[in-house]
């Protein structure tokens, strides 16, 4: 860390200070220097940018710009600041993206939605927002939801328009003299699901891939600041359903950093169940869903048979199988009267797993059909894996060693055993097998957590029925916090900012990882045949209330 603050310091700073083991927090004091300060910082092994956060203060006439830059070999990451104008003429600075491609994306949000414009990325445009909010910049401060909302209509027609005028240039471009085409493919689903791959075709083989995210976007970000930090659980579990429990340990951090306070060691161990717990039950969809893109239902059926089983639990515990709202500021939320019986439950679930899982070995890991399909297809190279900052199961999948929970540890993590699983090859088959591995790594380490919460009790150090949560203060002092967690696709990260007495966050920074996820799709699928999109597609465990937070 001494070098990366060696290098921040040859640029004029504000500060420049450690914020945790594994972060460097520093201050531009000018922002032209922003990227002589990014191509010093990558030589010295920071290669990934995890996500670009503008903070909005109008009446101080400035817009706060936060980058998220990592070494994920090296575990050594940096929180960078820099001030810019926010009058709209004014509120501008230089891409990253041509330095870092992993800030693509990022740079993308920030101007769509705050309006800042980054001078020379490649292709500046607006992304995530729908066309009724170009221009307009939803997430700055003085933005009318109100009145924005009163021309529903007008909204309406404005999006069915820019789909209508995509039409006619592909008309006026593509023609219809020879194989090719653009092709619009999904998945949709109605609540929290939808994007739109243009694909590029010349007959069956696939020139280009364009995604388009953004059908559903909910703002959940600013949707956190209407409600109390209790309320904003409801927005963060939301994110995405099939792992709900992680985002809300996310946040939960990040205000608990601000607030000064420091949960129970129960408590720390509950959320290792409670964030394990949800891994499964998204990790068994993403290796059933892989197999059903390829058109075998049986499998998938059996995952999900299975995670019914751990839905109980956290049923058992919460009342809720999937939005359980079971994670808050200072713990978790309800108490265990009866940890035996949950417990019980817990085990009848792993039980479930254990029994099925020769099955699932036999009959479809060693399926000659998915060797044929997706070995040695859409491989990532170590490489790929830094400078597009993949995450989670994709990145170990090609035998990088990233977990939050082994390098930056949080709840109880640092008190399990556990290490990094990974796989070697980074193609279609391995992206299914880390997913199988993984389950069983989270079944080992809720059985760790529920082992040290029964000698915790036995030995009168841990009370069940009254440990669960510590008193958070009504009101929040100003603050600032970075979270981080494993989620079940990779890195969150979370981003919050508070005022002085305030009760509902200022900003909520959300980063989730299929974004970077998404993003690869442009280079991934490009030179196969269309028939490989969802075997692709599939591989890269995209869930979609991420993209369209």
């Amino acid at each position: 860390m001494e070098r990366i603050k060696e290098v921040l310091n040859n640029f004029d700073m504000e500060y420049v200070e450690d914020y945790k083991p594994t972060w460097v927090k520093a201050k531009l004091k000018n922002k032209d220097d922003i990227t002589k300060v990014v191509k010093a910082l990558k030589e010295v092994g920071i290669r990934s940018c995890s996500t670009v956060s503008p903070t909005d203060f109008p009446e101080e006439n400035r817009m706060e710009i936060n980058y998220f830059l990592e070494d994920i070999v090296n575990k050594k990451n940096v929180w960078l600041k820099v001030d810019i104008d926010r009058d709209l003429d004014k509120c501008e600075i230089d891409s990253i993206t041509p330095i870092l491609e992993s800030a693509d994306y990022h740079e993308l949000e920030s101007y769509s939605t705050f309006g800042v414009k980054f001078k020379g990325h490649p292709n500046l445009r607006y992304f995530l927002i729908s066309r009724d909010y170009y221009g307009k910049f939803p997430f700055r401060k003085d933005f009318d939801w109100e009145e924005h909302e009163k021309h529903l209509i007008e909204n309406v027609n404005a999006i069915a328009e820019e789909f209508f005028e995509e039409y006619e240039e592909n008309e006026k471009t593509v023609g219809h003299e020879d194989s090719r085409t653009v092709l619009h493919w999904g998945p949709t689903h109605p609540a929290s699901g939808p994007i739109r791959l243009k694909v590029y075709t010349n007959g069956e083989n696939i020139e280009k891939v364009e995604p388009d995210i953004g059908y559903v976007w909910r703002a959940l970000e600013k949707l956190s600041e209407r409600k109390d930090f209790i309320g904003t659980i409801v927005a963060v579990e939301r994110v995405c359903f099939m792992d709900n429990t992680n985002p809300m340990i996310c946040y939960a951090q990040a205000v608990e950093e601000i607030a000064g306070k420091e949960i129970t060691p129960f408590a720390k161990y509950m959320r290792v169940i409670l964030g394990e717990l949800g891994r499964t039950v998204s990790h068994l969809i993403s290796m059933g869903g892989f197999f059903g893109t390829m058109g075998l239902q049986t499998f998938l059926m059996w995952c999900l048979d299975v995670r019914e089983y751990f839905l109980d639990a956290l049923e058992d515990y919460s009342g809720a199988r999937i939005a359980t709202a079971c994670i808050e500021p200072g713990g978790v939320r309800y108490p265990l009267n009866d940890y035996k019986a949950w417990f019980e439950e817990i085990n009848k679930a792993i039980e479930k797993w254990e029994k099925t899982k020769p099955d699932i070995e036999d009959i479809f890991l060693k399926n000659p059909l998915m060797t044929t399909r997706a070995k040695n297809k859409g491989i990532f190279s170590h490489e790929d894996v830094i400078d597009n900052y993949l995450q989670g199961p994709i990145a170990r999948a090609s035998g990088v060693k990233t977990d939050v929970r082994i390098d930056e540890p949080y709840a109880a993590y640092g008190e399990l055993k556990m290490d990094y699983v990974t796989c070697e090859n980074g193609d279609a088959r391995d992206r299914l097998e880390i997913i199988y591995k993984e389950i069983n790594q989270s079944i080992d380490l809720i059985k760790q957590a529920m082992v040290k919460i029964e000698e915790g009790i036995e030995k009168g150090e841990m009370d069940p029925k009254k440990d669960h949560l510590v008193k958070m203060p009504r009101r929040m002092p100003a603050g600032e916090a970075v979270s981080r967690v494993e989620w079940a696709r990779g890195e969150m990260l979370m981003h919050l900012v508070t005022t002085e007495k305030s009760t509902n966050p200022y900003r909520l920074k959300i980063k989730a990882p299929s974004v970077n996820h998404t993003r690869m799709l442009e280079k991934l699928i490009p030179g196969h045949s269309l028939s490989d999109i969802p075997l692709l597609y599939g591989s890269m465990h995209i869930c979609q209330g991420d993209l369209d937070r």
